[in-house]
């Protein structure tokens, strides 16, 4: 009878720990995962326009759910054209950009060039172990743009469209294996009269 009285005893015992401690492994509400609010240079959009040279500041701010043990966040840049990159040490909530960087951003071509920033915001639900349980993450993308110098835009309109029509002509003709070398007289030109028109655009 004792016996089992004891084990009656150790049974609750547990029934009662269990209990008190099913707050605490309740699983993660992942819908208050969620970003709250982007900053750029302390204005509250997620696109900005800049004067070459100057440095700026990007910075995210999320709102984490009860339960989460670790949150995580990583930098990385993509530019016009295909390049892109994760940014080494950028690994806090803000990241702040300078000239000397080699991910600032850069014109291009005709018009306000634009360099995008991502910053992946990774959250970790542990287990009473220490092991990841599971993890979710978001995206918090920015579009950081160039404005203009009246230099490059007196380029936009003169020498620009030649260069952009000639590179345009041999790259077409290079990618038929010269099958359209007979008209590449109009091509250059059909390309030159665009290029014009997009400088003259880009300077309103």
């Amino acid at each position: 009878m004792k016996f089992t009285k004891r084990i009656l005893a150790t049974l609750l015992t547990l029934a009662l720990a269990l209990t008190l401690a099913l707050p605490t492994m309740a699983a993660v509400d992942w819908d208050e995962f969620r970003i709250t609010a982007r900053y750029l240079n302390g204005t509250r959009f997620s696109s900005i326009l800049i004067k070459q040279g100057d440095s700026f500041t990007l910075s995210v701010e999320v709102n984490v759910p009860d339960g989460i043990d670790e949150v995580t966040y990583q930098w990385s840049w993509y530019r016009d054209g295909g390049s892109r990159g994760t940014i080494e040490g950028a690994t806090t909530s803000e990241l702040c950009l300078s000239p000397s960087d080699s991910y600032y951003p850069e014109h291009q071509y005709m018009g306000a060039d634009s360099t995008s920033y991502h910053c992946k915001i990774t959250a970790y639900e542990k287990g009473s172990l220490g092991n990841d349980v599971s993890s979710q993450w978001l995206d918090a993308p920015f579009s950081v743009y160039v404005e203009r110098t009246p230099l490059d835009k007196i380029r936009d309109i003169t020498v620009t469209p030649f260069v952009y029509a000639f590179g345009g002509t041999v790259s077409l003709i290079s990618m038929t294996m010269g099958l359209l070398f007979p008209v590449s007289p109009l091509i250059f030109l059909g390309l030159l009269v665009y290029g014009f028109f997009e400088g003259f655009r880009g300077l309103f």
